[in-house]
């Protein structure tokens, strides 16, 4: 997780050294970015970078399909955990006091644990809304294979997302 003391706008919070608005050209050569894991989603792509010595294992940085420039429109830092979901959890309240401690007027909400698709499995997102609707995701990810069974992976991610973004790829989330 990487800020700024002073951060005003979400352009301010970087993951990897890029930002919301930020063109990943200024970080990659088109042939770079042509060989990243790719997904499209509605009208965004989103490509996947490996990294190496870092806080993240991986970041995923989301641009509008088409755009010749590839404005950063969402970043996704991802962290894995090897010792069960409390553990993501201590990391996500470490993240939650740092976001508090440098903005008093965003919108925070917990949304309490929400099911995934897959049975057993959920996640647990808090977020920061700033007024003009970009927002800051703070999220575990609990991938049980049963009641019983952990899979002994947990996933952290922090997001930060335009207000582009989230209008274009709204989506309703079931309370588990």
């Amino acid at each position: 997780f990487q800020s700024l003391s002073k951060a005003v706008d979400i352009t301010e919070f970087e993951i990897e050294g890029m930002s919301i608005g930020d063109s990943l050209l200024e970080f990659f050569t088109l042939n770079e970015i042509d060989k990243l894991q790719s997904v499209i989603f509605k009208d965004f792509e989103k490509r996947l970078i490996p990294i190496d010595d870092s806080s993240y294992e991986n970041v995923v940085v989301i641009y509008k399909k088409n755009d010749p420039k590839y404005i950063i429109k969402g970043l996704t830092g991802n962290l894995g955990f090897y010792s069960g979901i409390d553990e993501c959890y201590i990391k996500m309240v470490s993240i939650q006091k740092e976001i508090s401690s440098l903005f008093v007027n965003l919108t925070k909400k917990e949304w309490g644990i929400l099911k995934l698709d897959e049975p057993n499995q959920t996640y647990r997102p808090v977020t920061y809304d700033f007024k003009n609707k970009d927002r800051i995701q703070i999220s575990c990810w609990d991938f049980r294979i049963s009641e019983e069974k952990d899979n002994d992976r947990d996933l952290l991610k922090f997001s930060l997302y335009s207000s582009v973004y989230r209008e274009a790829t709204k989506a309703v989330a079931n309370k588990k």
